[in-house]
Parts: structure tokens; sequence; C-alpha cells
């Protein structure tokens, strides 16, 4: 076995679920390989710290305890108060590691009873989590349900900056590997919202947007860290098994929604 398939099994082989067979081959790749061991560690960490909670809502500090499992350098408490993953000194190893980290902690939030994360919200940016959910499998229905809540409308470069009044960096061309599918301005609860839908040569796509708002205002309440790529904190949430980034970028944001991993992030925040 590999890495890669030993990651998608230790939380398996840690809980006792894997056949005889699969079970030795996992501990036979262990024995020699100190990343997956320390990502076993991980594991058994946060079930640790599972067994340990007695409040029904998670400490208030719970996802600086998970991210400092990184072992990465921190920011000062001002950058953004949570810990920080330098992008360009890790390993492959280490991206993977963020999202075992992102997975594992899940299933330690939904292990304490947090019912209350189900609960109905008013937030009026939560229609940015069902696009994000949308977007892999149904990328029309989840543009239409955007235009529909933001009053948004499809515009070319120069109607985008005479609606917003400056130039935002998402309608110069994408890097290498993507092309503009459309350029839409929406009337989000922050600002007007330019959003570029850029499409991969496979088809499938991912949304930048760039607006006015808070570091943390989009995606509150759901899992997130911060980390350093290109030398920007960039705050990276978990949602649907893929990522969203914000980042500041002069005076403004810059969130993509539907980012496949850390390494297609770190060509946006360069391209941008």
């Amino acid at each position: 076995m590999d890495c890669q398939q030993v990651e998608q099994l230790l939380s398996h082989y840690f809980d006792h679920e894997l056949r005889r067979d699969e079970r030795a081959e996992v501990e036979s790749h262990l024995e020699n390989c100190p990343p997956c061991s320390d990502q076993l560690a991980d594991i058994r960490m946060l079930s640790d710290a599972a067994r340990s909670l007695s409040s029904d809502r998670p400490p208030h500090d719970l996802w600086d305890r998970i991210a400092a499992q990184l072992k990465e350098p921190r920011l000062p408490e001002s950058a953004n108060n949570h810990e920080t993953v330098d992008l360009e000194s890790n390993s492959r190893f280490d991206q993977r590691r963020l999202w075992s980290v992102f997975a594992v902690a899940a299933v330690l939030l939904i292990g304490v009873g947090m019912a209350w994360m189900f609960q109905p919200s008013s937030h009026p940016h939560d229609p940015l989590v069902s696009y994000a959910q949308l977007l892999d499998s149904s990328p029309l229905v989840a543009q239409e349900l955007l235009v529909s809540q933001y009053s948004g409308q499809t515009v070319s470069v120069d109607e985008a900056v005479q609606l917003v009044g400056y130039r935002p960096r998402n309608v110069d061309p994408p890097p290498s590997g993507y092309s503009c599918d459309k350029l839409v301005v929406l009337d989000m609860p922050c600002c007007k919202c330019v959003q570029a839908v850029w499409q991969r040569d496979d088809q499938t796509q991912v949304a930048i947007f760039e607006h006015k708002s808070k570091m943390d205002d989009w995606f509150e309440g759901e899992p997130s860290v911060s980390i350093k790529c290109q030398e920007k904190v960039c705050r990276v949430t978990q949602l649907d098994g893929q990522l969203a980034a914000t980042w500041q970028v002069g005076s403004r944001l810059v969130t993509a929604i539907g980012v496949r991993d850390t390494d297609e992030l770190a060509t946006f925040v360069a391209a941008l």
C-alpha cells in the first residue's frame, strides 16, 4: 500500500473495522512511514479529546487546537487568531494532512452531540453554502440559485467595472488551464460583488468572488483554518468535500469556491 491508500483506511484502522489482511498491510506500511504514523497519532489525539469533552457545545478554541496539530509556525495573534500553515514549506503529505485534520475534526464535532449545527440559520450569506454544495454536481442549478438569491446579472468586463466602480482582479484573464465562462454582478449583503466563473480543462468550474466584507463573514460557523499561501494569509473552509478560501487583495477580499486542493489555491492566489 502507498500513502494515499493508507490515508483512506487510517480511521477504519483506528476503529478496528478493517479485515485482518487489510490491517496487516496498513501496519506494515506504518512501520516504515513516519508521516502516516504521525497522521494516525493525530486521529488518536482527536479521539482522546472527544472522550474528554463534557459540554454539548464545543470549546471556543477547538479549531485552534485542531490546527495546532499541523505543527507549523504560528502567525501573530492579530493575523486571524488561527493556526497558520506555510504551504510553500510543506510536502505533499502535509497538504493531504490538512484534509485529514478537517475530516477527523468533523467526526469529532458530530461525536460531541452538536445538534445546534443543523438548526436553520438566517445568516445573509448562507446561500453561498448551498451554492458550494451544488457547484460540483449541478453547476447550472447552483448558479441559478445564486443569481436568484442575489439579483445577479451576467455582464461584460466593462459593465462589471461600471456597476461596482472599480476594476476587480477577477475580470482579468484566468491562469493557464482555466477559461472564464461568465462574469456576474451580485447584489450581496456586503456589497455589489463580482463573480467570475472559471472553467477547468475538464469542464468543471470554480467561482472567484471579489467583495468587501470581513475575512470570517462568509461561511460563518463552518469548519475553517488559516493557512499561509504565496505569502498571504488565507482562511480556508471545508464545504462538502471542497475548499472555499478567502484572502486579502488590496482593500478588498477574494473568495474562491470549489477549490480542489491547496496546490490549486496557490495558483489562484498567485494569479490574483
